[in-house]
């Protein structure tokens, strides 16, 4: 049975809650017209919210994973967005935090892409893959 994509991305930052996350992806045949759409999201309150803390019982969310249908490549959208902002106002003293998204075919490991996210504004990613090589991959991701 043919089997397609799953992505992870992955957060260990202590501050995780003060976001939300979605993937997006577009999965394509060979001749690169599109077969199907997958998405997941994770998300904690509304942008803007500004919580005062960490919500209680807030389930662990470190993992967010999504699987495609089968297919011969994949453009995938990951999006980190901020809906309470950092405490302090001194964007110079709030560093960038990592992700790491995990890009699998048939169970096997195609490739690892280690990310910095700013606190403030948050992310948006672009990432092409294909089943048999990397030659789908995005220049501007590395």
């Amino acid at each position: 049975m043919e089997k397609g994509f799953k992505i992870e991305l992955k957060c260990r930052y202590e501050a995780w809650w003060r976001y939300n996350a979605a993937l997006m992806c577009g999965c394509f045949d060979a001749d690169d017209r599109r077969t199907g759409f997958v998405s997941a999201a994770s998300e904690v309150a509304e942008v803007g919210a500004n919580l005062p803390a960490k919500p209680d019982g807030l389930p662990d969310r470190s993992c967010v994973a999504l699987e495609t249908p089968p297919c011969d490549h994949i453009l995938l959208y990951a999006y980190i967005i901020p809906h309470t902002l950092p405490e302090g106002n001194d964007i110079d003293a709030t560093r960038p935090f990592d992700i790491e998204i995990r890009l699998f075919c048939a169970g096997r490991l195609l490739r690892t892409e280690k990310r910095k996210v700013n606190q403030w504004s948050g992310a948006s990613i672009e990432l092409k893959a294909a089943k048999q090589s990397s030659s789908q991959e995005d220049p501007a991701a590395k």
